[in-house]
């Protein structure tokens, strides 16, 4: 395992606290999502687990231990991996009691026991305070990593608890820089424009920015803002978009039209230049005709459903869709002043 080069500073100040044996009880990584905080956490979890890193004052884990084998085949008896089920956004009470279980254990290898629980702000009132109570008494030898892209939605009991890394975003040129040889490791055949849109689709998190590279996001976000223009032109009816729009993509979805709302605004008030092309100028069409209120009373809206799908309460995504599109059709309408 490595980390990344903007994650250095970090790193080094961690790898002291184990290097002296002073590790916490428990981690908190915070960030916004896609600069590598769940691969810092692996490797942290390798080096603490490792038979000779420590030992040894190295950096990383050896790689060939039998502790490092075991957590390269994924089946290491004292490390466990936590995050929401398949097919919901919430962290549950059982799944933190399943961890609380695990670590009343004791150490199948002799060594420490590791959670990483990942993404720390999907924990639902229980689960958090089951999570509490076990932070405030902790078994053993035993460290957890919470991963959290967004930490103001954590208890304040929770972070108080836990040593805080905030990541901060890489600076343009070397997240540009990492963007770029890692499309071309992977073999992909990207322009210039294409490196600098998905950047942007990313907010310059280059990991981000490399997913949605190998997954096609950016034609279907273009795809999208072609529908949206469409919508807007009364060529497709909102029940049509929102059906579409609700898939498995429907929170990724919600934030890129939160990025559209955020980039009329930036056109509206600063003249920013847009790519030039016909859905994107959908954008600053809609920056001229539009009133700034506008504008943010659906930015505002769209934030607030993007928190129920996050959340637990499950809503009717095509519903979401069909109330925000009925929003954005507004903004062909000026109102007076």
């Amino acid at each position: 395992m490595s980390i990344y080069p903007w994650q250095q500073g970090s790193w080094d100040r961690v790898l002291n606290q184990a290097h002296e044996r002073k590790i916490p009880h428990a981690f908190l990584l915070n960030g916004i999502e896609g600069i590598g905080k769940r691969q810092f956490a692996e490797t942290l979890v390798s080096l603490l687990l490792c038979e000779r890193a420590i030992r040894e004052g190295e950096s990383f884990a050896c790689g060939t231990c039998k502790q490092c084998r075991l957590i390269a085949s994924e089946t290491h008896p004292d490390y466990k991996y936590i995050t929401p089920e398949e097919g919901s956004s919430v962290l549950k009470v059982d799944a933190i009691r399943s961890m609380v279980d695990f670590f009343a254990q004791s150490s199948m290898q002799g060594g420490k026991k590791l959670a990483v629980l990942e993404p720390a702000e999907s924990l639902n009132h229980n689960a958090a305070n089951a999570l509490l109570k076990t932070l405030e008494e902790p078994s053993g030898d035993s460290v957890i990593i919470l991963v959290s892209h967004s930490s103001g939605q954590l208890l304040p009991t929770i972070r108080s608890r836990c040593q805080v890394i905030d990541f901060s975003l890489p600076d343009r040129a070397s997240a540009r820089e990492w963007f770029e040889k890692a499309v071309t490791s992977e073999g992909l055949s990207l322009s210039s424009g294409d490196i600098e849109s998905l950047m942007a689709l990313a907010a310059d998190a280059p990991l981000r920015a490399f997913d949605f590279a190998r997954s096609g996001a950016l034609q279907e976000n273009n795809r999208m803002l072609e529908e949206m223009a469409s919508f807007l032109r009364k060529d497709v009816l909102s029940v049509t978009l929102a059906e579409r729009w609700s898939d498995d993509l429907a929170i990724l979805r919600l934030e890129w039209m939160i990025k559209w709302l955020e980039l009329i605004l930036k056109v509206k008030l600063a003249e920013l230049p847009v790519e030039n092309n016909p859905a994107e100028k959908m954008i600053v069409h809609l920056a001229k005709v539009s009133q700034e209120a506008q504008v943010l009373e659906i930015y505002q809206s769209a934030l607030e459903q993007l928190r129920l799908l996050l959340g637990s309460s499950n809503p009717n995504k095509q519903l979401v869709f069909e109330y925000l599109l009925n929003k954005w059709a507004g903004l062909m309408q000026k109102k007076a002043v």
